[in-house]
């Protein structure tokens, strides 16, 4: 018997974005497909509150590596969106020099660039272009801020779940990707908020280019502790659960002044429209005060839409509430638009997408380098793996490419023996390479075992991953792993998919759950169609 350990040659590569937010955990798996970005999986899973931070934090690492599923047996390169009320960018103009000049420049610059200190903080920049001023060339840069102690609860947070990103982005440049890669090129100037549950991330784009970026304090947490509120009226005292003031957000939303019934025997939407008031007048007053300052620092220039995203966005009414108090164009945006979704990829899509900006912003950001907040130590231990895995992979390839090519040797039945005597010590000089590879019988009655390999390759799912693989005369036995809560199902499709091809009596031999991971191990035995 043959055996090939398959779990670095048939492992996928890749990219996930992750955004950990403070009511949820957003997750975006893309995988490089022909020169492009395939969303193979998303989801969004909701942290249950608790007073307790060790409590919260143990929540949060469950939820993460439930999310990853088996993605930490691949080789995933995990890149995480970041945010705190310090975490921010700025555009600035520097003098052009050297690289290394400019890092510097920026790093004695930092403390004009953000109004609040920035001693203790990590810092980054990339030029984005070159202008013009009085005749003389500059740099147009973008130089990112988070301090070093919200970088180290997040890798604290990641390493407890196993996971160690090649890199962690400001929310600001996560939505400048999300356009940047995704939707439409033609230039415009476009402004996009994400309400998320503490903080409102408002970017203006002009193009691709990031120009303007600011946190604003009115957030979806706002709008849902205004509708939590004690209310005295004719009917007494009224105070809405978490859960009543959800559904009415998303159900009700922001009522009309004419409009007047009582929501669920309990609330009249004059009151609901009394309770979100305040919010909503200061995040009008917020977004208007970003589009005044664009504006006079722009000369005039003109935002030609406001688009949505976050979870707060979700409050029904929402866009045509700030289009008529702003007077411009605002809408939901879709992080899915321009992108290729694979089938199945999202589940309960209309109710989470909008939600996903920053994750997927973040996965898209593995396309390109560009700004990169983690410490200076972990970006060089990055960089060294990341050579690593890329030599590692083109060795696969090509000892794959070996095995194929001797399993495809035509040998014609007149010179039989002196041939395989040949081919068997050319295959016993690849051995070094080949490391746990052996010499595979090329008898008669047996399939064309490059046939079966290459069937192999193009029916394996996204969801299955193949780590052995072993032949035995006429049958294959393939062991694997199932990632996820439906792996069950996910088994039984794979096996399906293996009998309407060359394989039949797909046999499932066993199946156990993997300790401390979601998803499960299982091994099958398939019998190859005789020609």
């Amino acid at each position: 018997m043959g055996l090939i350990d398959l779990k670095g040659i048939f492992r996928k590569d890749f990219i996930i974005g992750l955004d950990i937010g403070t009511t949820s955990v957003k997750f975006a798996q893309f995988q490089r497909r022909d020169g492009g970005f395939y969303l193979v999986r998303a989801d969004l899973k909701e942290i249950r509150q608790a007073d307790n931070e060790a409590i919260r934090e143990k929540e949060i690492v469950g939820i993460i590596k439930e999310l990853l599923g088996g993605a930490e047996e691949l080789k995933s390169q995990v890149i995480v969106s970041i945010n705190c009320p310090h975490t921010a960018v700025k555009k600035v103009i520097l003098p052009c020099m050297p690289t290394q000049e400019l890092q510097d420049c920026v790093s004695m610059g930092a403390k004009n660039y953000f109004p609040f200190p920035v001693n203790n903080s990590l810092l980054d920049s990339e030029v984005s272009g070159e202008i013009l001023e009085k005749g003389i060339k500059k740099y147009e840069a973008i130089v990112a801020v988070s301090p070093k102690t919200t970088i180290d609860k997040y890798l604290s947070l990641l390493g407890k779940a196993g996971v160690t990103p090649i890199s962690l982005i400001p929310a600001p440049i996560t939505l400048q990707r999300l356009v940047e890669l995704s939707h439409a090129k033609e230039i415009k100037i476009s402004c996009l908020v994400d309400i998320g549950g503490l903080y409102t991330e408002l970017v203006i784009l002009r193009g691709k280019n990031l120009v303007f970026s600011r946190k604003i304090p009115i957030a979806g947490g706002d709008f849902t502790k205004a509708m939590t509120g004690a209310l005295v009226s004719d009917r007494g005292r009224i105070e809405l659960t978490l859960e009543e003031a959800e559904k009415i957000k998303q159900e009700v939303g922001i009522p009309s002044e004419t409009e007047s019934k009582i929501i669920n025997d309990k609330i009249s939407t004059a009151q609901i429209l009394s309770m979100l008031r305040t919010p909503l007048s200061q995040l009008v007053n917020e977004i208007g005060r970003c589009l005044d300052y664009y504006r006079e620092e722009s000369g005039g220039g003109q935002i030609e839409s406001l688009i949505l995203f976050g979870a707060g966005s979700s409050l029904k009414g929402l866009t045509n509430f700030l289009s008529n108090e702003l007077g411009i164009e605002v809408r939901l945006g879709d992080p899915l638009e321009g992108l290729k979704v694979g089938p199945g990829a999202i589940r309960e899509k209309d109710r989470i997408s909008h939600s996903l900006a920053m994750a997927i912003g973040a996965g898209l950001s593995g396309a390109r380098g560009g700004i990169n907040l983690l410490p200076p130590e972990l970006k060089e231990k990055t960089k060294r793996l990341f050579k690593r895995t890329t030599l590692e992979t083109t060795v696969s390839a090509v000892i794959l490419t070996l095995v194929f090519l001797y399993i495809g040797m035509k040998i014609s039945l007149g010179n039989y023996q002196k041939k395989a005597t040949v081919a068997k010590l050319e295959l016993s000089s690849l051995e070094p390479q080949l490391k746990q590879a052996a010499v595979f019988s090329l008898l008669n009655d047996e399939p064309y075992w490059k046939d079966v390999f290459k069937e192999l390759s193009n029916i394996i799912p996204n969801d299955i991953y193949i780590t052995k693989l072993s032949m035995r005369n006429r049958t294959i036995t393939i062991k694997g792993i199932a990632p996820s809560g439906q792996a069950q199902e996910r088994i039984s499709n794979f096996i399906v998919t293996l009998q309407k091809g060359m394989f039949n009596n797909v046999k499932l031999v066993s199946t156990r759950e993997i300790q401390g991971k979601p998803g499960k191990e299982f091994v099958l035995n398939c019998w190859v169609h005789k020609e």
